[in-house]
C-alpha cells in the first residue's frame, strides 16, 4: 500500500470508527470542550486515541498510522496545553516557550508547537536545519554552557530499536553463558561480546567459592554495564522510541502525556501549570510512536535507481560513487560506520518484552494503561509503513544498510560537549548501576548512522558542519593528542586517511556519501 492510499484508508477508518465511539471512552473522562466562535484547540482528531482499542486490535495499522501522522504535523495551541507556565520545581514561568533552558529542573525548552517544527528537512519527520538547534541543560541551572543539539532524522526509527533489541539479547545471552561456564573459586571466564559483527568488548566473570557471581565490566566497549543498547539520541542515551516521543512532547513542546503526568512526584494533574489536563493520551503517544517507527528507510542511490524511483546518474557520477565506496572502507570509515547489518525479525512491537525486557517501562501498569506487552500492537517493517521500506534478506529478515554500529565512541576534544549526558531507561528516568546513575562522557557519542547523510545537512550533533567534508575533518584535528592520550578521537586515523587522499579521491568519498539518501514519495 503506498502512502496516499494508506492515508486515505486511515482517514476513512479512523473517522468512521471514532465517530461511533462514546464521548467518554479512551484515556480521558470527557471529550474536548470546543468554545464558540473564535479560537479552538488544534488537536486534529475527533477524540484522543484510545489505547484499549489499539490493544484489542480495533484500530488497525492504517488508523494508528494516520492518527500519529496528524498528531506529528499539527501545530498545537494554548487550548491544547502547548508550552509550559511552571517549572518542575513549581516556579512560575513568564512565557510558554524558551529557546534557552530556564533551569529549575527543565533540561530544555519548550521551544516549539509541532514535531515538524524541528523535523522537516529534507522531508517531514527527517532532520532539521541549524536554526532549529535546541539547547540542553544537564546541570538544570538555566545558565550556559549548554549542550547544543541538531535535530536527528526520524527516518528508519523503528529499525533502530529492533536492532538494539536483538543486539541486547545477544549480549545478555553471552554474559549468561560466561556465568554458567564459571566455576566456584575458579579462574575468571573471559567472554568476548559480539553481535551482528560488532564488537562490544569483553566481560570477565568469576564465581566466588560461595557461588556469588562477580562480573567485571571494565573491558566493555561502547555499551553500558547493563549491556542494554540504547539507539536514540546523539549520545545513545535514550532507550526506547516511546520514551523519545513522550520526552520530546513534554520537553520540546510542553505537551504532557498522561503517562508522564502519572509519574509526577508531586502528584499534580497539570505539572506544567498551563491550565490544561489530559494533553496527550496513552493512545496518542502510541500512535505517534508507531507513525515515527514506520517512517521511510533511507536508501542508497543505486537501490532507488533499481526501484525506478530516481533516474540513473551519469557515468562519471556513478564511477565516483563506486570509487568512493571502496575508499570509504580503505581509509577505515567502515570500522564504525558499518555498511550492512542483518535484522532477523522485522516485526516492531509496542510495547515489547524483547531485549530481555529492557525496553519495557516497568512503571506502567498494563491493567490500567492497556499497554500490555503480552498484547502488543505489532506491524512489519518490510510490508507496512512509508515507502521505501527495508530490503528483504535472502535468508529471512532484512538487510539494514545503516552505516552505523549502535556503539558509542570517544570523538575527542574537538567535538566534546560541555557536560555529560544522563542515560535514561525505558521509564524515562536515570539508569543506576552499582549505586550510581549512568552518564555518557562529554566527548563520547553514538556512531551516527550515515544512511540518508547525503541530503540531511547540516551535520554532526550540533550542526556545526555545513558540508560533508567539514564533518569528516571535524572527526579529529591536525595536531591531535598522541594515541591513547586523553582528548584523542577514535576516528583520528580514518580522518587522517581522508586527508591523505588525492583531491579526486576525496571527491569520490564525498560523492559516495551524497549517494546515501533520504527519499520520500511526495504527496500530490
Amino acid at each position: 500500500m503506498n502512502r496516499d492510499s494508506l492515508l486515505r484508508s486511515g482517514f476513512l477508518l479512523l473517522t468512521l470508527f471514532l465517530s461511533s465511539c462514546d464521548s467518554g471512552s479512551g484515556d480521558h473522562d470527557a471529550a474536548p470542550v470546543f468554545p464558540g466562535p473564535g479560537e479552538m484547540p488544534a488537536f486534529p482528531l475527533p477524540e484522543h486515541v484510545d489505547q484499549l482499542l489499539v490493544r484489542d486490535g480495533a484500530l488497525p495499522f492504517p488508523d494508528v498510522f494516520f492518527a500519529g501522522d496528524e498528531l506529528f504535523e499539527v501545530v498545537f495551541n494554548t487550548l491544547d496545553g502547548v508550552g509550559a507556565l511552571r517549572l518542575p520545581d513549581g516556579t512560575p514561568l513568564p512565557g510558554r516557550f524558551s529557546r534557552v533552558p530556564p533551569g529549575g529542573g527543565r533540561v530544555t525548552g519548550p521551544n516549539g508547537q509541532s514535531c515538524t517544527a524541528c523535523h522537516n528537512s529534507p522531508f517531514g519527520t527527517a532532520a532539521g536545519e541549524a536554526a532549529l538547534n535546541v539547547f540542553q541543560d544537564p546541570a538544570r541551572r538555566g545558565i550556559p554552557p549548554f549542550n547544543p543539539r541538531n535535530s536527528t532524522s526520524l527516518f528508519g526509527s523503528g529499525v533502530l530499536q529492533r536492532l538494539a533489541e536483538e543486539i541486547t539479547e545477544d549480549l545478555h545471552r553471552q554474559r549468561d553463558e560466561a556465568i554458567a561456564a564459571a566455576l566456584p573459586g575458579g579462574a575468571p571466564v573471559q567472554q568476548s561480546l559480539l553481535s551482528k559483527e560488532i564488537h562490544y568488548g569483553t566481560l570477565s566473570v568469576a564465581k566466588e567459592s560461595d557461588g556469588r557471581v562477580v562480573v567485571d565490566t571494565t573491558g566493555l566497549l561502547g555499551v553500558d554495564p547493563d549491556l542494554v543498547v540504547r539507539p536514540y539520541g546523539w549520545k545513545g542515551d535514550v532507550t526506547t522510541l516511546r520514551d523519545f516521543v513522550r520526552g520530546a512532547a513534554r520537553d520540546e513542546l510542553g505537551m504532557e502525556g498522561d503517562e508522564v503526568v502519572a509519574k509526577d512526584p508531586f502528584q499534580r494533574s497539570d505539572p506544567d501549570g498551563d491550565g490544561v489536563e489530559g494533553e496527550l493520551s496513552i493512545g496518542d503517544i502510541t500512535a505517534i510512536t508507531v507513525y515515527i517507527g514506520s517512517q521511510e528507510i533511507p536508501q542508497e542511490l543505486r537501490r532507488l535507481v533499481a526501484l525506478g524511483l530516481v533516474p540513473r546518474p551519469s557515468a562519471e557520477t556513478g564511477r565516483l560513487v563506486e570509487r568512493g565506496r571502496a575508499l570509504f572502507s580503505t581509509i577505515g570509515c567502515s570500522e564504525c560506520h558499518k555498511k550492512e547489518l542483518r535484522l532477523l525479525d522485522t516485526g516492531f512491537e509496542e510495547p515489547t518484552l524483547r531485549g530481555r525486557g529492557a525496553y519495557l517501562d516497568p512503571e506502567i501498569d498494563p491493567a490500567t494503561s492497556f499497554l500490555d506487552p503480552f498484547m502488543p500492537f505489532r506491524y512489519d517493517l518490510i510490508t507496512e509503513g512509508d515507502f521505501p521500506r527495508l530490503e528483504p534478506h535472502p535468508q529471512g529478515g532484512a538487510i539494514v544498510r545503516l552505516f552505523g554500529d549502535l556503539r558509542r565512541h570517544d570523538m575527542g576534544r574537538v567535538l566534546s560537549d560541555p557536560w555529560p549526558t544522563e542515560v535514561k531507561g525505558p521509564d524515562g528516568g536515570p539508569v543506576f548501576h552499582e549505586g550510581r546513575s549512568l552518564e555518557v562522557a562529554p566527548s563520547v557519542f553514538l556512531t551516527a548512522e550515515l544512511w540518508g547523510v547525503g541530503n540531511s545537512g547540516p551535520w554532526l550533533h550540533d550542526g556545526r558542519a555545513a558540508s560533508l567534508e567539514e564533518a569528516i575533518l571535524l572527526h579529529g584535528e591536525d595536531l591531535p593528542p598522541l594515541p591513547r592520550d586523553p582528548g584523542r578521537s577514535e576516528a583520528q586515523e580514518a580522518r587522517d586517511g581522508f586527508v591523505s587522499l588525492t583531491a579526486e579521491d576525496r571527491l569520490a568519498v564525498i560523492e559516495f556519501l551524497r549517494s546515501l539518501l533520504h527519499f520520500a514519495i511526495e504527496e500530490e
